[in-house]
């Protein structure tokens, strides 16, 4: 079985390189990347982040066309031409099939985002500063895709096999020994080399190409290329705003008092006016509440209604001073019910606020004055800004299960988009370079959606292809 599995996904990744259509998306994909630093010239300092934006959607876009085009390709094509029935006529079982299919276009997408990731690196590298670019790199890299064009022709030419495929590879081979050059070359007197920092969101990139092609094979068991086209296109356009359309009525629950568990701690507040009984317009944006580094407010907790006198003064390092007494506990495992109390330390005033949270907030309210609402959620990723709730009942509204349903369906292809987050200079910035930068932990995460949103699509594609004629021309 193995053996077949390999060579089925062998030839799929070998035909799918030869076809025209790969090769017309690249080279269309790489002249885009490498004109890109043209247009930054002027920008007043903006020429980094318009060569990011730019050359990573041109990867995600054009990587999604090719991964659509392939799997068309390689499944459909087959069905009608009569080649997968020759297969199936053979000891291949369908899931085994489908699967090799799918490994093949994985592979071949995965060959599209190394050149155009490497073209992106080299893009960057040529725009070095807003009134000058590096010109050495920015012909050169056009002079390798004529150079490998030049090679795959006499290829070609000597053993009649693929131009196509030969001037892939001969592009596989020449962009990476430019990019070690453009690295270590100097340029105008000093070294800039390659933005490293940007590979784990062009790796992003290609995980969502590669689920893109997976999703592409498991319609293409069932439609051509042009319903397979917008259909994936109308998947595309429905993930891209997921978020907006379907993922604010997703249930996220939020509590009166913190829930029990080992995921982040977030607290979201909100200050009523007596005169303020209608819905809330608006929630402020939640904050992190940490308990084992030094960011942000120092919280406290207790469970106890008993009177614990003032708390000491913990100067502007609460977290190497506190030590757990007076009826409080700064890591809430430590309490034996759930905390009725907050205590907040601001270390720059270095002052203390006394909160009750849940029913205990409840008792102490006094109508007519201000009153503020407390709300906690754990969770890995940021919350989403709560909606709802009045002064009467200061609960958010937490959404439905249908949608929750639909947005964990449905792929979330901005989860991949990380171009936002390294033009910025805000919480992603490197503590030693001070560059923006990806953390480690979401390319984890997002290698695992990426792997689950696969594994489920492949299981997709061989639902549908179980029943599936592959004799006849498709009618669609």
């Amino acid at each position: 079985m193995f053996t077949t599995l390999f060579q089925i996904a062998k030839n799929t990744f070998r035909e799918s390189l030869r076809e025209p259509i790969y090769l017309l998306i690249l080279i269309s994909a790489l002249v885009l990347i490498f004109l890109y630093p043209v247009f930054t010239l002027f920008v007043f300092f903006g020429q980094e982040k318009l060569v990011i934006d730019s050359s990573m959607a041109t990867m995600m876009v054009f990587g999604w066309g090719l991964a659509i085009m392939i799997s068309s390709y390689a499944i459909s094509r087959e069905i009608d031409n009569g080649t997968a029935l020759l297969l199936m006529s053979k000891p291949v079982q369908r899931p085994v099939f489908i699967i090799a299919k799918i490994l093949g276009i994985l592979a071949a997408t995965t060959l599209f985002s190394f050149i155009t990731g490497v073209a992106s690196l080299l893009s960057l590298r040529v725009a070095t500063d807003q009134f000058w670019i590096d010109n050495f790199f920015l012909y050169g890299n056009f002079v390798v895709i004529a150079i490998a064009l030049t090679i795959a022709g006499a290829y070609n030419y000597v053993t009649r096999q693929s131009f196509c495929s030969a001037a892939i590879l001969a592009l596989t081979c020449l962009l990476p020994l430019m990019a070690v050059l453009g690295h270590f070359k100097q340029a105008d007197g000093h070294h800039v080399g390659l933005a490293f920092r940007t590979i784990p969101a062009l790796l992003l990139i290609t995980l969502s190409i590669g689920s893109m092609g997976t999703l592409a094979t498991a319609l293409s068991t069932r439609f051509g290329l042009v319903p397979n086209l917008l259909l994936c296109a109308a998947l595309f356009m429905l993930g891209l705003m997921s978020d907006y359309l379907i993922g604010r009525n997703a249930k996220e629950p939020w509590f009166r008092t913190p829930p029990a568990g080992e995921e982040q701690l977030w607290i979201d507040s909100y200050e009523f006016t007596p005169q303020e009984l209608a819905s809330i317009e608006s929630w402020p944006e939640p904050r992190r509440v940490n308990e084992t580094t030094p960011e942000g407010d120092f919280y406290l907790w207790t469970d106890t209604t008993e009177s614990v006198g003032e708390l000491p003064n913990l100067g502007d390092d609460p977290f190497s001073a506190w030590k757990d007494g007076f009826g409080w506990r700064h890591n809430l495992a430590d309490l034996a019910a759930p905390p009725i109390r907050m205590a907040v330390y601001d270390a720059k005033k270095e002052t203390w606020k006394y909160t009750w949270i849940g029913e205990a907030a409840d008792q102490e309210r006094v109508e007519g004055k201000n009153y503020t609402s407390y709300i906690f959620r754990r969770s890995g990723n940021p919350p989403r800004t709560p909606v709802g709730g009045t002064y009467r009942h200061p609960m958010p509204a937490t959404g439905n299960y249908i949608a929750s349903a639909l947005y964990a369906a449905i792929p979330n292809w901005q989860l991949f988009w990380m171009a936002d987050a390294l033009s910025s200079r805000g919480d992603m910035a490197d503590v030693n370079t001070k560059e923006p930068t990806v953390p480690g932990i979401y390319i984890v995460y997002g290698f695992a959606y990426a792997l689950i949103m696969n594994v489920l699509l492949t299981l997709l594609a061989i639902l549908l292809f179980w029943n599936r004629e592959t004799g006849v021309q498709m009618t669609f």
